[in-house]
């Protein structure tokens, strides 16, 4: 560094710290030039890896913007007075899913829905729409329910990788 850009360096780096010092009670900043860079140019370890990540998560986090490229599947759930329609979702483990929950029961206007095994409790008014996903990660048989008309339904959870049972 020459000595025109050290001495515009020295001049900037006072006068934002008497900005500082005039802006705020004394007590309240405190400037440390012990630890300043000299020679911006130099770059000490190239190898170096920012603080918060290391090179195994850096894979990793790689790997998990790559699994993801599948495009959410929209699924529709209607709350009727008779029950939900469809009673049974069929999905694959690892999927993506877009659930969305229509209440369209006139007797009952505001009434809940509950998936218990994806953490998903929501209140559906009347003829709205609410919209979650899902991603399921077992597979297994899960019940959606309506606590305040007592209906349910299922979700049924299947790993892309099982073979059918052999037909003899």
């Amino acid at each position: 560094m020459n000595s025109a850009n050290s001495r515009i360096v020295k001049n900037c780096i006072k006068a934002i710290a008497l900005v500082l010092l005039m802006s705020a009670p004394a007590s309240a900043w405190e400037l440390d030039l012990s630890h300043r860079q000299v020679d911006f140019n130099r770059v000490q370890n190239k190898d170096r890896m920012p603080a918060s990540t290391s090179e195994t998560e850096t894979a990793g986090l790689f790997e998990r913007a790559l699994e993801t490229v599948e495009p959410a599947q929209d699924i529709v759930i209607l709350n009727t007075e008779k029950g939900f329609v469809p009673e049974s979702v069929f999905m694959r483990k690892g999927g993506n899913y877009r659930i969305h929950v229509v209440n369209v029961n006139e007797k009952e206007k505001n009434v809940s829905f509950v998936l218990d095994a994806f953490s998903e409790h929501h209140n559906t008014m009347y003829g709205k729409v609410k919209t979650f996903n899902v991603m399921p990660k077992t597979d297994g048989i899960f019940t959606y329910q309506c606590p305040e008309t007592n209906l349910a339904g299922r979700m049924v959870i299947a790993d892309p990788q099982r073979q059918p049972a052999s037909v003899h």
